[in-house]
């Protein structure tokens, strides 16, 4: 008989492999099918954030399988390797986001400082959750729902360009809009699961939940402030 505990890490495996068809399917066009016919080129910081990217998203896969086959104990010994590869996918993120915000600053871009406001909420977030779910690593119900939501976000910029696949006519600054809306109802299809298996949605989600919409809000209002405008040009400036 399946019990309750075991469905809950079915529940989770499920949710890291829709993830991944959500990665690949997202890049498949626009970048792995040109890297794989040779004719896609950029700096090699996208080629290794993609591949620090795709690895995050095997990595959820191998800690979801091991909690799902009971060994428990090995997924905590890949704790280390979590960090580092959460850190290495913050760090190159928030790089290519400056990179291209000051590209575009000087070769012209659809809103570059209004996008790039999007795109370093992302690893702000990511930053958040997953260092949220390391101080919470011996309280597991905690961990794996603030994971789970750290997941949500970095699969953001996969659901653009799915978006962007279904609707090429919206603006940018649109697909990425509607992203973020797209990765709350993966939060809202965790909420419900919850709601159905322990009769209310654990306050990791509506907390980690809650700071996720309200980063979003945030940056949402702040990118067509006066003040953003300077700090996305002394941002550009860094990189010359």
């Amino acid at each position: 008989m399946t019990t309750t505990s075991s469905k809950h890490r079915s529940f989770y495996l499920v949710m890291a492999w829709a993830g991944a068809l959500i990665a690949a399917t997202g890049f498949s066009r626009r970048y792995l099918l040109p890297l794989a016919a040779g004719t896609f080129h950029a700096p090699a910081i996208v080629h290794f954030h993609a591949i620090v990217m795709f690895t995050w998203v095997a990595f959820l896969i191998v800690q979801t399988t091991l909690v799902a086959t009971g060994r428990t104990a090995f997924h905590r010994s890949l704790g280390m390797a979590g960090v580092a590869i959460g850190t290495l996918l913050v760090f190159t993120a928030a790089e290519i986001a400056i990179l291209q915000l000051a590209r575009e600053l000087k070769e012209g871009g659809p809103s570059p400082r209004e996008f790039v406001a999007t795109l370093l909420s992302l690893p702000l977030m990511v930053t958040g959750l997953v260092g949220s779910g390391i101080a919470n690593v011996a309280r597991p119900q905690i961990h794996k729902r603030l994971m789970m939501l750290a997941a949500f976000v970095v699969l953001t910029p996969a659901l653009a360009r799915i978006i962007q696949l279904l609707a090429a006519s919206l603006t940018r600054l649109a697909r990425n809009d509607l992203a973020g809306l797209a990765s709350d109802v993966l939060i809202l299809i965790a909420v419900t699961y919850d709601m159905k298996t322990r009769g209310k949605p654990h306050p990791a989600y509506l907390i980690g939940g809650a700071c996720i919409i309200l980063v979003q809000l945030a940056a949402l209002w702040v990118r067509s402030m006066p003040v953003w405008i300077g700090f996305t040009s002394w941002l550009a400036s860094l990189v010359g």
